[in-house]
């Protein structure tokens, strides 16, 4: 089980956790697979599934909803990391078509930091072809090469948590399955309109809404990597995309078909804050909150102002963000077992909080903003924290208490492995319903929920199911200011495709 370390004081396991009867995945009866279109009904408090025929007459349609199939058809067959060789050969050649004969060492070595960086200009001193025999020149580079490269096992070494920001690290710490290789990257809903946003492993952002027919897409030379995404509250199209270099902030022109052009955004940037691996819009929309695995700091930026603040802290680089409905909170965890609930309200004071093994793997607050609900990636369980405002950042003597209320251990259903470890947790603006992933299981898992003043009770539902060897890349939830009266889940589903599902009266 957790151990949790509140301000800084060990507390010990059986006074930090209260144990209770948890609900399981071995109380879910039911899998559905999206080829018949699902709606529930309890009967003796266990749900089932209604007759194919009354399923068909009752289900209300999403006409409206947009068509989204991203399939592999859109992109190129090459891995990632293929794709980034070829580049870089292209470009190494392209540099050397370009290349004046006479050109003198000092010269070349010069255009190549302007135009590469310093570390490729850094290998071009180095390469005694290029340094023309000048031995003084490629001796002071390799010398001063090694001595980086020193520092760099010294850093890894003290702080081991940053040794690698690549690719590979950016896939462990994301809420999407399998980010390197999925179709889908990120799926964003607007909080106030019927506009959906969904990235792809292409790095084009495609924005969908009632009007199939308008698709304005959002590509730029600096929008690699995506990691996430945020609307803008009140806004109608202003979307801020989390990305490998920063943050590229896009205004949208409403009556646009495609926008290409770097004119239409505004490409935020901080001090060693990449990449970003969290986005987050405030309630109002007047702070953008964002986190990066190569930096302890979380940046909070008034946009408008073009300003930023960092709420620095000494420590391992953040990894998720997730701001509370009401904005009083904002949840931070780290790469470690350290993660901080911050008091926007009182000066941004945060509470730290540790567990025992692994990271934060996904979390999700109540529409009230009185629970927390949290998975790590080495347990297979669901944790809640409970906040009460009169009492939240007192000093007091007794610590909070981390519960854990769902045992999601993998088990077999008709002949299908569903649970293990989770991948990401997603919450209905209602607080009826919650969605859960899992990292090597097809299956979500749905609980319905019930929120009373300061209590919190949640019962297994159902598991969802795609079709064929599909499994979930990512999920959401719909906002609540929307057409439909339901509560829609979205998934992106493996093979490039996004359903929805409506849970009606379930």
């Amino acid at each position: 089980m957790l151990h949790f370390n509140f301000n800084r004081r060990n507390w010990s396991e059986d006074r930090c956790i209260q144990f209770f009867t948890m609900v399981s995945l071995q109380d879910m009866s039911t899998i559905h697979s999206p080829g018949s279109p699902p709606r529930m009904c309890e009967r003796t408090g266990r749900l089932c599934a209604l007759p194919q025929r009354e399923i068909y007459s009752t289900t209300q349609r999403l006409d409206y909803y947009p068509e989204i199939n991203i399939n592999c058809d859109a992109f190129n067959s090459a891995s990632i990391a293929g794709s980034s060789l070829a580049s870089a050969k292209c470009a190494d050649s392209w540099r050397n078509v370009l290349v004046p004969v006479n050109e003198g060492v000092l010269k070349r070595i010069i255009r190549t930091f302007f135009e590469s960086g310093f570390t490729e200009a850094l290998n071009e001193a180095r390469d005694t072809q290029v340094a023309g025999g000048n031995a003084m020149i490629s001796s002071v580079a390799e010398y001063t090469f090694q001595t980086i490269e020193f520092l760099k096992r010294v850093k890894s070494k003290i702080f081991p948590h940053m040794k690698e920001q690549g690719i590979s690290s950016i896939a462990r710490h994301s809420e999407t399955r399998d980010w390197i290789r999925s179709y889908i990257r990120c799926i964003v809903w607007h909080p106030n309109c019927f506009k959906i946003a969904v990235a792809g492993m292409d790095d084009i952002v495609r924005i969908y809404t009632d009007e199939p027919a308008i698709v304005p897409v959002l590509k730029s030379a600096s929008q690699k990597w995506i990691t996430c995404m945020a609307w803008r509250p009140y806004t109608a199209a202003e979307l801020a995309v989390g990305c490998q270099k920063g943050i590229c902030l896009w205004t949208m022109d409403n009556n646009m078909h495609i926008t290409r052009s770097t004119s239409q955004a505004i490409f935020l940037k901080h001090p060693n804050h990449c990449p970003i691996t969290s986005v987050q819009w405030n309630s109002d929309g007047t702070l953008l909150a964002s986190a990066s695995i190569g930096d302890a700091d979380v940046i909070i930026w008034d946009v408008d102002k073009m300003q930023n603040t960092a709420l620095k802290r000494v420590g391992p680089p953040c990894s998720l963000l997730k701001w509370s409905p009401n904005s009083s909170c904002l949840f931070s965890s780290t790469v470690t077992n350290v993660f901080r609930v911050w008091a926007c309200e009182n000066k941004w004071q945060p509470e730290r909080w540790t567990i025992t093994h692994g990271t934060i793997q996904s979390a999700c607050w109540s529409p009230c903003g009185g629970f927390l609900l949290f998975v790590t990636s080495e347990e297979p369980i669901l944790y809640r924290l409970q906040f009460f405002e009169e009492q939240l950042f007192k000093n007091g003597s007794s610590p909070k208490q981390a519960l854990p209320i769902a045992d999601l251990s993998k088990i077999t259903v008709d002949d299908r492995e569903v649970g293990g470890h989770p991948q990401c947790v997603a919450w209905d603006p209602n607080g009826h319903f919650l969605a859960i992933t899992f990292k090597d299981t097809p299956c979500i898992a749905i609980f319905t929920t019930c929120i009373q003043k300061f209590n919190l009770s949640i019962s297994p539902s159902c598991f969802l199911a795609g079709n064929g060897n599909e499994y979930p890349s990512y999920i959401c939830f719909q906002s609540k200011h929307r057409k439909n009266s339901d509560t829609v889940l979205t998934i992106g589903w493996s093979s490039g495709r996004i359903q929805y599902f409506p849970f009606g009266n379930m």
